[in-house]
């Protein structure tokens, strides 16, 4: 059985290569399906208090601020 690459094309991804290690761990973080659940989740929660967003998600991921996991 021959395996099909799902992967794009790889000069999609030639930006990645000028990315400081802060955009690179973006790049990686809004991807990641767990985050992207608990994005909804904690904002859910939160209702509009962009204040306790940010409080929930940097207890739960360590970040600064939150953003939304668009793609």
């Amino acid at each position: 059985m021959v395996l099909q690459s799902a992967w794009q094309s790889s000069e999609t991804y030639t930006f990645v290569d000028t990315l400081s290690p802060a955009q690179l761990a973006w790049e990686w973080l809004r991807r990641n399906e767990a985050y992207r659940q608990d994005f909804a989740i904690l904002r859910a929660a939160a209702g509009a208090e962009e204040e306790t967003l940010a409080a929930l998600m940097r207890a739960r991921w360590g970040l600064r601020f939150p953003d939304r996991p668009h793609t």
